[in-house]
């Protein structure tokens, strides 16, 4: 499932790619990342109770999120404050043997331009994988480099 962030701060899981599933990465320390939803212009957040969110103002103790990269390629988000796991999973499914939803694999945006609206960053660049900062945190914002759409 892709997750999603809808415009109504609504946060879902969707069987296919839609312009709400378009997800911007951004890095604030090492390991840490904030999650903002491109069409919806929405910050991933949670709250104490695990519920997750779309919200216009970004607060650093709802909306950002500690990275774990696993060696199966997957990743792992965890709510800095809390410590909650980012999940799709429904907090009162009824299966206890259901699959959680909390591990996530970074995509390549394939949506073309005409359907995304895309706010390109100040300081977004192309990722330039023979640079000494491979990872780009020598720049002020960067995205995420498998969600920008090749030109």
């Amino acid at each position: 499932m892709y997750l999603q962030i809808n415009q109504d701060g609504r946060v879902t899981g969707s069987i296919s790619k839609t312009l709400y599933s378009v997800l911007q990465l951004k890095s604030v320390k090492p390991g840490h990342v904030v999650i903002k939803g491109q069409s919806s212009s929405l910050f991933l957040c949670v709250d104490s109770g695990g519920h997750l969110r779309g919200q216009g103002v970004y607060e650093e103790t709802d909306c950002s999120f500690r990275e774990l990269l696993l060696a199966d390629g997957y990743t792992r988000f965890f709510s800095t404050h809390h410590g909650i796991p980012v999940s799709l999973a429904s907090k009162h499914s009824s299966d206890r043997h259901a699959v959680p939803f909390t591990r996530f694999l970074p995509l390549r945006n394939t949506l073309t331009v005409e359907t995304v609206s895309h706010q390109p960053l100040n300081s977004q660049r192309h990722f330039d994988v023979d640079s000494h900062d491979l990872f780009g945190m020598g720049l002020n914002q960067m995205g995420s480099p498998q969600l920008l759409i090749d030109r």
